[in-house]
C-alpha cells in the first residue's frame, strides 16, 4: 500500500502536484543504495491479470534517517 508524493522536479522542496495511491505489483529488491537499478513488474489481478514488464528506478536524492526518497521510475507495462 503505498501514498506517495508525486512533485514536479527531483527538488525536495519542488511543488506537489498529485499523489501516487494504490498498490505496487513490483517483484525484486528496491535498494536506496544502488544508483539506478531494474524490478520486473508481475500482473495480479483484475484489469492487469497476466500483464508484465519493468520499472527502471533512478535514485535522486534520499534522507536514510525518515527513509523519505525521490526516485524516478520509468514503467513499461505489456497487457
Amino acid at each position: 500500500m503505498v501514498d506517495d508524493s508525486l512533485i514536479e522536479t527531483t527538488n525536495p522542496q519542488s511543488k506537489l502536484v498529485g499523489r501516487a495511491q494504490g498498490l505496487y505489483s513490483l517483484r525484486g529488491n528496491n535498494k536506496l543504495t544502488v544508483p539506478v537499478h531494474k524490478m520486473p513488474i508481475v500482473g495480479d489481478t483484475g484489469v492487469f491479470l497476466l500483464a508484465g514488464g519493468y520499472a527502471i528506478a533512478k535514485m535522486h536524492w534520499a534522507d536514510f534517517k525518515s527513509g523519505n526518497a525521490i526516485v524516478r521510475c520509468n514503467v513499461i507495462i505489456v497487457y
